[in-house]
């Protein structure tokens, strides 16, 4: 069998799929099971309870702090009912609303422009403003910007949007702009109080160090299989996982027309899932 436990839809704010798309997706692919992560929301997974509980599991992806990095982690199997992630999805929202203006005077300054948000905002009518919009604006309206070029030549197996928000605006780069985002310790605990297991998503691309992941005793496992993650790397992430005591998940990260290059399905995993898989299972059927 094959899962894939990492996947957005439209619900996320760089995502665009709908839930049913998505379903039809893993079919096509030949994924028997998928999981619905959507970042900061669990929305999906209320358009995925007319589907057989066989071919998915709740879940959520969770922006948080940790030391000096943001890590990402993945809910599964939780309650997405509990009050807990409407308020993370407030939050978050709020979050984003916040920094809008921020980050669009921050590319200013950065590429000498001279955008304003009311552009950025009539070119995307009745849409929450992210850096999703502002990079797609820039883009189209100055596409002969000297930093911009990389970007606008696309290459297979390469991710515009994200390239972008890797080189520019991830922590220590220089168009970061810090949101009040929750700690890893406090997520982990929401997520086992509602009866998931925690997941650290794409280790290699945002910590520094896997040797801080020991330091979280409460997370339950890592995703060793990834679309970012080299064939050596995710041997890698599993070697650590397996002398850590920690659970083996898989996923693609899929976004849709943001992450052009990543499948639903592609989590850079040689041969069968069923091992691995079984495990997440039995982990998340312990938590009831």
């Amino acid at each position: 069998m094959r899962a894939d436990l990492h996947i957005h839809t439209k619900y996320s704010f760089d995502g665009e799929t709908s839930v049913d798309d998505i379903f039809a997706m893993a079919k096509k692919q030949q994924v028997n099971c998928i999981a619905l992560t959507d970042h900061n929301d669990v929305r999906a997974n209320f358009d995925a309870l007319k589907y057989d509980r066989s071919l998915w599991i709740p879940g959520i992806e969770i922006d948080c702090y940790y030391k000096q990095s943001i890590y990402h982690i993945v809910g599964l199997g939780i309650d997405f009912n509990a009050t807990i992630y409407r308020t993370i999805a407030s939050n978050y929202l709020n979050e984003l609303e916040r920094i809008m203006n921020i980050r669009v005077d921050v590319f200013n300054r950065l590429f000498v422009l001279n955008m304003h948000i009311s552009q950025v905002q009539r070119a995307n009518p009745g849409k929450l403003i992210t850096n999703v919009e502002i990079t797609r604006y820039m883009f189209e309206n100055f596409p002969q910007h000297p930093q911009f070029q990389k970007y606008l030549t696309l290459q297979p197996d390469t991710n515009p949007m994200a390239d972008f928000y890797w080189d520019f605006c991830a922590i220590d780069k220089p168009g970061y702009v810090k949101m009040v985002l929750p700690d890893v310790r406090d997520v982990i605990n929401y997520i086992h109080q509602t009866h998931g297991i925690a997941i650290l998503a794409h280790p290699l691309i945002n910590v520094k160090s896997l040797s801080d992941v020991k330091q979280l005793a409460s997370l339950d496992g890592i995703e060793a299989y990834c679309s970012y993650h080299s064939d050596q790397q995710c041997l890698q992430v599993k070697e650590f996982a397996n002398d850590n005591g920690l659970l083996i998940s898989a996923g693609s990260d899929y976004h849709g027309i943001n992450k052009p290059a990543i499948v639903l399905g592609d989590t850079h995993e040689s041969g069968r899932s069923d091992e691995w898989f079984s495990r997440i299972k039995d982990a998340i059927a312990h938590r009831k």
